[in-house]
C-alpha cells in the first residue's frame, strides 16, 4: 500500500507537469487561432536560461526563473510579430496554420542546436533549492521536487483560471479562438491579447521545463523538449481547446504512466510506460477525436 501511494503521488506530480505544458499549447492556440510547437522550445530554452543566470551568473534561483520567463516571453512575441503575423497577412487561414506549424518545427530544431552549441550536450545541474531532498510521511518518502511541482502547478492553474474566466483578456482569447474575424469586428484586437497570451504560455512552459530539469528530474539536457512533447497525448485526451481538459488529461496520463512503471508485467517490455501515453492518444483519436473532456466554446461580446 505504501508503494502504491508513493507511485500515486509521483504520478500526480508528473500529471501536473504534463498539464503545464499542455496549457502552454492551448493558451497560444486560443490567442492566435493556430496550433504551433513553440512551447517545446520554451521548455528547453527557459530551463537553459535559468541555468545561465543562476549557475553561471550567480543570481538567485527564483529571480533567475522570473528572468527566464521574461526573456522567453520576449522571444515568443518577437516570433509572433515578425513571423506569425506576416504569414497571417499573406496566406489564407488553412495555409497559414500549416505554414506556422512548419515554421515552429524548424524553430524547435534551431533551439535544440542553440542549446547544444551554447551549453554542450552533457547533463547539467540547475542548482534547484530542493535538490534530492525528501519529505518522510510515515513509511512514504516524497521527493520535495514532487511537492514543489504540485504546489507551483496549482498556483499557475489558479492564475490561468482567473485570467481566462474573469478578465477581458481571457474573453478575448476565447473569442479569437472561436472566430477571429468576428472577434475583430466586435473590437477585440489580437495585438492587445497577444502579449498576455505569450506571457502565460511562456510562464507555464518555462516553469514546467525547470521542474523537469531539476536534479530529481534527471538534470538539464538538450532533449528536454522531446520529453515535454510527451504532454501532447494529455492535450489530445483532454481536448485540444479545453483548459480544464488539459489538467484532467495530464493527471490521468501521469498517474497511468507511473502505475505502468511500477506494476506493468515484464512481458509488456521495458519501455511500455514510455509509449503508454501515445497508445492512449491513438485510441482517443479513434474513439473521440475531440477529446474525452472537451467542452464547447462560447463567445461573449
Amino acid at each position: 500500500m505504501d508503494t502504491f501511494v508513493q507511485i500515486l503521488i509521483s504520478g500526480i506530480a508528473l500529471g501536473f507537469l504534463y498539464a503545464l505544458v499542455s496549457l502552454s499549447f492551448v493558451v497560444l492556440l486560443k490567442a492566435t487561432g493556430h496550433f504551433n510547437l513553440l512551447p517545446g522550445s520554451f521548455v528547453l530554452l527557459g530551463a537553459y536560461t535559468l541555468f545561465q543566470f543562476h549557475q553561471n551568473f550567480g543570481i538567485n534561483f527564483w529571480l533567475s526563473l522570473l528572468i527566464a520567463i521574461v526573456l522567453v516571453t520576449a522571444l515568443g512575441l518577437a516570433i509572433h510579430y515578425v513571423i506569425f503575423q506576416r504569414i497571417d497577412r499573406t496566406a489564407d487561414q488553412h495555409a497559414a496554420g500549416l505554414a506556422i506549424l512548419l515554421v515552429t518545427i524548424g524553430l524547435l530544431s534551431l533551439s535544440q542546436a542553440t542549446a547544444v552549441s551554447s551549453w554542450g550536450a552533457e547533463v547539467l545541474l540547475l542548482g534547484d533549492p530542493w535538490g534530492l531532498n525528501t519529505l518522510r510521511l510515515g513509511a512514504i518518502n516524497v521527493p520535495m521536487r514532487d511537492i514543489w511541482v504540485i504546489v507551483l502547478s496549482i498556483a499557475v492553474l489558479i492564475i490561468f483560471w482567473l485570467v481566462i474566466q474573469h478578465t477581458r483578456v481571457g474573453v478575448g482569447m476565447r473569442a479569437i479562438a472561436s472566430d477571429s474575424q468576428a472577434a475583430f469586428v466586435q473590437g477585440i484586437s489580437p495585438r492587445k491579447v497577444a502579449p498576455y497570451a505569450w506571457l502565460m504560455s511562456a510562464g507555464a512552459a518555462v516553469i514546467a521545463g525547470v521542474l523537469m530539469a531539476t536534479e530529481a528530474g534527471g538534470g538539464l539536457r538538450p532533449t528536454l523538449d522531446v520529453v515535454a512533447f510527451t504532454a501532447l497525448p494529455a492535450l489530445i485526451l483532454g481536448g485540444i481547446r479545453s483548459l480544464p481538459g488539459c489538467v484532467a488529461g495530464g493527471l490521468v496520463l501521469g498517474v497511468l504512466q507511473q502505475l505502468a512503471n511500477g506494476y506493468a508485467p515484464a512481458a509488456f517490455g521495458q519501455h511500455f510506460a514510455t509509449v503508454l501515453p501515445w497508445i492512449i492518444m491513438i485510441i482517443v483519436l479513434l474513439v473521440r477525436p475531440s477529446g474525452l473532456f472537451a467542452t464547447r466554446e462560447f463567445r461573449r461580446a
